[in-house]
């Protein structure tokens, strides 16, 4: 009968300690990344900007810039935009996914700038293609780290640049 006890026992404890190494390899480390931006134009700081956050294009938070700087928490596993509004300045969107998982746990601290445009730079000029993102940030896993998805921010400038050649012709 001990033998039976015992043996219970340790199929219990091994059914207990498998499901909790499987938990470890299986999920990724649940995080939150607290995003700070500091918003310019002309490199002068920007107060009183309206920033909003969207989460599954539902506005959740909305904050104005103090000392140029704004911040939000993010939560793991979801899709953000943030939204940079200021009166006569073209608004600026950048995404943020918190859907890749990360190497870390706890909170991670993620910062950026945000320059806005004059808007009556582009009077006569289509600049429906700045209603898009400026920017998409995500964690990539080869460097460990939350960063800018370059290649994306090249043809942003690419377009931005045109926008900017087109206004001048304009004028």
């Amino acid at each position: 009968m001990k033998k039976v006890k015992t043996l219970s026992i340790l199929l219990l404890l091994l059914v207990v300690l498998s499901s909790a190494v499987k938990s470890v390899i299986y999920y990724p480390k649940a995080s939150s990344l607290e995003i700070k931006g500091y918003v310019f134009e002309e490199d002068k700081k920007v107060d009183g900007a309206m920033v909003k956050l969207y989460q599954n294009n539902k506005i959740v938070q909305i904050t104005k810039t103090k000392k140029s700087k704004f911040q939000f928490i993010l939560f793991a596993g979801k899709q953000y935009m943030v939204e940079v509004d200021k009166p006569g300045s073209v608004s600026e969107r950048i995404q943020i996914s918190t859907k890749e998982p990360t190497e870390f746990g706890g909170k991670y601290t993620y910062e950026f700038r945000v320059d806005l445009i004059d808007a009556t730079k582009f009077e006569g000029v289509d600049i429906s293609n700045l209603d898009f993102p400026t920017a998409i940030i995500k964690y990539d896993l080869e460097e460990g780290e939350y960063m800018h998805d370059a290649n994306y921010s090249k043809q942003v400038k690419a377009d931005l640049k045109k926008i900017k050649m087109e206004a001048k012709t304009k004028k």
